[in-house]
């Protein structure tokens, strides 16, 4: 792919009015330059109408408009398809996916430059950010894309008063760092959520983002880390009881699912060789998980991977942390709009703090040491080799376990969908 580039070209366009007046209209292409042994060849790339598309009100966006979101798009497809090859393995428009917007528009706002040189704002890449939004359900309207159709935006309505259209596709881009001064790195990090919410984040996974919901049930009851869940083989998992009722033994170690992905970060780690147990917190949900995993997602790429992207291939890590910022956001939506003060309460907190994947192994070792009588307990559950990674969770205090096994309350009816929703959406 190297030998390709996308750029943006002006053109000038020379028409004859009916009253025989000549005018002059200029035109924003986007480019496609091959470079093969020193021969350079271009050609206008079809994505040029998205850059050109007719106005609501009439007529083609401003030339500086035009320019503009040309600009954004041309630097994201080289940033993703040319620049990031290496990482994402793409070959071509149709393959792209919502997290490679994020991951772009993150790496944006990061080392984005102005033309004086100053760092890009958080509205910069707000405004990009609505344009890729445009693109993508451009292109999904289109058929273009292989993972994506329309019926994967969300959208926003707007009123009677509002000029522009009634319905508007919401930005699929969840988890952008924006470069703001209350960015989500100034927030606190905390390390778990209340007792009663474990459940309820589980149940939005699986009802919002279910390809990752075994996964979080595996991180909030067995302690496994990110870079090892996409580890994960089938054969590599060991269901105790019917469909996992009474848990699992899985076994973690690197397996390199995705040797076409150059950078081990995608691939994710395995941070030491081992059987982990998943405990039954509650029997009924993980089966209710595991049977959901196994019937709608199975790798199709030969590698086996338990976790898998839309395209069937093994998941990479950074896929695996969209969906969960993802189901992030649509946790903390279904708390702030539920009929409890209390709940609603756990919004704002959750809100004002930063936390992403990693609390799933936060809110393991608090439970396991509620119960824990010494370090060492602790750290086989865990799978620690350090003490000290241990030890801080080491608190005796009281018996969660037993509190998360029965605890369904009405405050799940307030967060949830039920369970023949979830299967129908599948």
């Amino acid at each position: 792919m190297k030998e390709y580039k996308f750029l943006q070209e002006s053109i000038k366009i020379k028409t004859t009015l009916m009253n025989g007046e000549e005018t002059t209209e200029e035109r924003i292409l986007i480019m496609v330059e091959q470079n093969k042994n020193g021969i350079r060849k271009r050609v206008v790339h079809p994505i040029t109408e998205f850059i050109n598309k007719p106005l609501i009100k009439g007529g083609i966006p401003h030339i500086k408009t035009q320019n503009q979101v040309a600009n954004y798009i041309v630097n994201f497809l080289n940033y993703i398809l040319i620049e990031q090859y290496h990482i994402y393995k793409l070959n071509g428009i149709n393959e792209l996916c919502f997290e490679h917007g994020t991951e772009y528009l993150t790496a944006y706002g990061q080392t984005g430059r102005n033309k004086n040189n100053t760092p890009i704002q958080e509205s910069t890449v707000k405004r990009c950010e609505k344009y890729l939004t445009q693109f993508f359900y451009f292109l999904a309207k289109k058929n273009v894309l292989k993972y994506i159709t329309i019926k994967d935006f969300e959208f926003k309505e707007y009123t009677y008063d509002d000029l522009s259209l009634n319905r508007l596709p919401e930005s699929p881009f969840y988890g952008v760092d924006y470069p703001s001064k209350d960015k989500e790195v100034d927030k606190k990090l905390i390390h778990d959520i209340p007792i009663e919410l474990i459940v309820p984040l589980i149940h939005t996974a699986l009802s919002y983002t279910p390809r990752i919901a075994l996964g979080v049930a595996f991180g909030c009851f067995g302690g496994i880390r990110t870079g090892e869940m996409i580890n994960i083989s089938t054969t590599g998992l060991t269901p105790s009881g019917e469909f996992g009722r009474y848990g699992f033994q899985v076994k973690l170690q690197n397996r390199n699912f995705r040797p076409d992905l150059k950078s081990i970060s995608g691939r994710g780690t395995t941070k030491r060789n081992r059987r982990q147990g998943v405990f039954p917190f509650n029997g009924e949900l993980l089966q209710v998980l595991y049977k959901n995993h196994i019937n709608c997602f199975k790798a199709k790429d030969g590698s086996n991977a338990l976790f898998v992207n839309a395209n069937g291939k093994a998941m990479e890590k950074f896929s695996y942390e969209y969906y969960f910022r993802k189901l992030k956001k649509k946790f903390l939506q279904l708390l702030s709009e539920s009929e409890s003060t209390l709940v609603r309460n756990y919004a704002i907190e959750l809100s004002a703090a930063k936390w992403d994947t990693h609390i799933c192994r936060g809110i393991f070792s608090n439970l396991i040491a509620a119960d824990a009588e010494n370090v060492l307990q602790i750290m086989s559950a865990r799978g620690d080799k350090n003490p000290l990674s241990s030890l801080a969770y080491l608190n005796g205090t009281k018996k969660m376990l037993e509190m998360l096994k029965d605890n369904y309350n009405e405050m799940y009816n307030n967060l949830l969908v039920t369970r023949e929703e979830i299967f129908n959406r599948n």
